[in-house]
């Protein structure tokens, strides 16, 4: 009886996988200097590992890389020799590893924290009304609006509205015979003398006015 033929089976060796031009330009931004967009110019140029690059003159990667001068080539080849130095010393493997990206700092949660009740936080908020001295003065006063004295603009809009009653044959509230003649001169003299029975309105940017008695700011007004 025949015996069966022996059949050798030979295992196949896995041939290394193959590295693609993504790959290798993310490798080459370990080096010191080399960021992304240069990685891919240097694969291009087939400057296409670490060693490469390392073994390279600088005057031709500089030739051979748009954007980069000799010093800046020079620079690179002389961090990729210290990146060889360190991998071989052990201290940086790049053994399917990957840059590790940069974690966002995770925001905190309110409800695992002790938080103050909304009414605490609402009353910390709380605008409190300072008010001066001389706002309770002229409060006291009845002067609303505006400083506690007449304006130099004021003293002008009353002589005139004064002079104006005059020329119309509104009585004179004082002695003619003592003051100088014209009608402005006149209307001083009796504002100076405090008897016009006038209110003075202030209004407001807001449009809200008060009416502030003439006498309550001749007491706090000079009119020499």
């Amino acid at each position: 009886m025949s015996e069966d033929p022996k059949v050798e089976v030979k295992e196949e060796e896995e041939s290394p996988a193959e590295v693609s031009d993504a790959e290798k330009a993310e490798i080459l931004t370990n080096i010191q200097g080399v960021g992304p967009k240069n990685a891919v110019k240097l694969v291009e140029k087939e400057y296409d590992t670490i060693n490469k690059i390392a073994e390279a003159n600088s005057e031709e990667l500089a030739a051979a890389v748009s954007g980069f001068s000799v010093a800046k080539a020079e620079k690179i080849t002389e961090e990729a020799k210290a990146l060889l130095e360190a991998i071989a010393a052990g201290v940086v493997d790049l053994s399917g590893k990957k840059k590790s990206k940069r974690k966002k700092a995770q925001e905190p949660d309110p409800e695992k924290h002790e938080l103050p009740p909304s009414e605490e936080i609402e009353r910390a908020f709380e605008r409190v009304s300072l008010t001066t001295g001389l706002e309770t003065e002229k409060t006291g006063l009845g002067i609303l609006a505006g400083p506690k004295w007449l304006t130099r603009f004021e003293k002008a809009r009353i002589i005139g509205a004064r002079a104006l009653q005059i020329s119309m044959g509104a009585p004179v509230l004082v002695s003619s015979k003592k003051v100088p003649e014209g009608l402005f001169a006149l209307a001083e003299v009796e504002l100076r003398s405090g008897v016009l029975p006038m209110t003075l309105r202030r209004t407001l940017p807001t449009g809200e006015f008060h009416d502030i008695p003439l006498k309550s700011l001749l007491k706090h007004t000079r009119l020499e």
